[in-house]
């Protein structure tokens, strides 16, 4: 089983590239990328598995690149913020040979979370000159998550016995919770909550978007099953994540002149309603019965339930005690690492290369002082420095400045919902990296590249159509782009 995991990443990639239909590899990618933590779980955290995602992303870009230059175009899209980009790229291939980065290994290895991704930015660029790609893109997929969230809630209810059986890693990771969460297809559990951080507000743009979309079974069955996750997850920062983008790109739509959309906030509300009832009259007593009947888990699983820490998110003492000290934090990096202290400090790769980075007395102790961060401005600056960090939340926020241009003037309703998801997405990260790290792991960090890019695509063809407009009506012939 474990050797014919190591062929998934290369056979999708095979199948990725041999697709005429680029918005179909793009989904086959992200399909992957959906599984790639279980497999990871499954090979042992093989070094084939856990680049994948990057084997079957950079396969990607090798064919589309050299089918490219074989047809004479020598010219990457002129995106918004390239000159940034190109000044942020470098700088972080500078610092490979920091003194300060454990070795030049760990340096290279580091590059996969700070920049394997950006080639989605100029994918989704591209791919949006087709205006239905992005409702084609959304909707394949909170199909295909809608089928994860399934097996989610068929982990939860079946108990450990589900999950833990399939290997001493599952256990390993299981045992550090309080509360039995399911995995789902990730290697984190509750994990797959991240993944329902992006299918409820998809579901939405899908609904927003069309009349009569309420209608349409397989959207009411995306939310509902994404609520459900999100119940038996327990992770709280990204439900309100997911909260912040739904509130996002319901007020956006509404400032439209688009009233119809608190009628979808409102139904997400009531669907929440009925479905965390659901959850608790009929998963949870099943999770229950699972769990008692289950040998060699924490004691504190048969106490304990993860559905119940929803209960804290409507006390007030929440939010000002999680996550408190971050200005504090932050202000500390910036005094003692202005230039960061190497790559590869922390973040989802200091997992990966724990050894690599305290392999001797010296880089030890920068990892005990700089190791963790549970606040990716912190982490930021301890990777990159103050240059990094600036010029990386620089274009964070101004892809979601002119997100917000996309929602607001976008002649079509599909382009003015999509603007407003991406918008709320980045809003959201924003409010999310004040207590966690969504730009230093996937899918997050994929997803934001790649959506970034394809609301820049639609808003560049939105304002070519309004420039041909304008020069056809006053007669001088001529188009400008932004």
């Amino acid at each position: 089983m474990r050797n014919l995991v190591l062929l998934i990443p290369f056979l999708a990639a095979i199948a990725a590239v041999a697709t005429k239909d680029r918005v179909l590899a793009v989904l086959i990618l992200f399909c992957y990328l959906t599984v790639e933590g279980m497999l990871k779980l499954m090979s042992s955290y093989h070094p084939l598995v856990h680049i994948g995602t990057d084997i079957v992303l950079w396969s990607m870009v090798a064919a589309w690149a050299a089918i490219a230059l074989a047809s004479g175009r020598k010219r990457v899209p002129r995106v918004p913020f390239l000159t940034l980009l190109i000044l942020h790229v470098t700088w972080v291939l500078l610092l490979v040979f920091s003194p300060y980065t454990a070795s030049l290994f760990v340096g290279i290895a580091s590059l996969k979370i700070h920049l394997s991704m950006i080639p989605l930015y100029f994918i989704g660029f591209m791919l949006a000159a087709d205006a239905s790609a992005p409702g084609r893109f959304l909707r394949v997929l909170t199909l295909f998550w809608t089928a994860t969230f399934v097996f989610t809630l068929l982990q939860y209810a079946g108990g450990p016995d589900s999950m833990l059986d399939l290997g001493e890693a599952y256990r390993l990771r299981a045992s550090y919770f309080h509360e039995w969460r399911p995995f789902g297809t990730t290697s984190l559990p509750g994990g797959q909550s991240v993944i329902a951080l992006l299918a409820l507000p998809f579901a939405m743009y899908l609904a927003f978007r069309a009349e009569h979309a309420w209608r349409d079974w397989r959207i009411i069955a995306t939310i509902v099953a994404s609520l459900a996750v999100f119940f038996v997850s327990g992770v709280r920062q990204v439900f309100l994540g997911s909260l912040v983008i739904v509130v996002t790109m319901t007020g956006l739509q509404v400032m439209r002149g688009r009233g119809r959309a608190v009628t979808g906030l409102v139904a997400v509300g009531a669907l929440g309603v009925a479905t965390f009832i659901a959850v608790q009259q009929f998963i949870v007593p099943a999770a229950r019965r699972s769990i008692q009947e289950a040998t060699g888990v924490p004691e504190i699983w048969r106490d304990r339930d993860v559905v119940d820490r929803f209960g804290s998110l409507l006390d007030p003492e929440t939010y000002a005690r999680v996550r408190a000290g971050g200005v504090r934090l932050i202000w500390n990096r910036i005094t003692e690492a202005p230039l960061g202290v190497g790559l590869g400090r922390t973040g989802s790769a200091a997992s990966a290369l724990q050894d690599q980075l305290e392999r001797d007395a010296f880089n030890k102790m920068l990892q005990d002082r700089f190791g963790f961060q549970d606040n990716f401005f912190a982490a930021m600056l301890v990777e990159t420095g103050i240059p990094g960090t600036l010029m990386l939340t620089t274009i964070l926020v101004g892809l979601g400045v002119l997100s917000v241009r996309l929602a607001r003037r976008a002649a079509t309703r599909e382009d003015s919902a999509f603007g407003a998801l991406v918008a709320g997405y980045i809003l959201a990260l924003l409010v999310m990296s004040w207590g966690s790290q969504p730009l230093l792991g996937n899918p997050t960090l994929a997803f934001f590249w790649f959506l970034g890019g394809m609301a820049m695509g639609r808003l560049d063809a939105v304002t070519l159509d309004a420039n041909a407009e304008f020069a056809a009506a006053d007669g001088t012939g001529y188009i400008t782009r932004r």
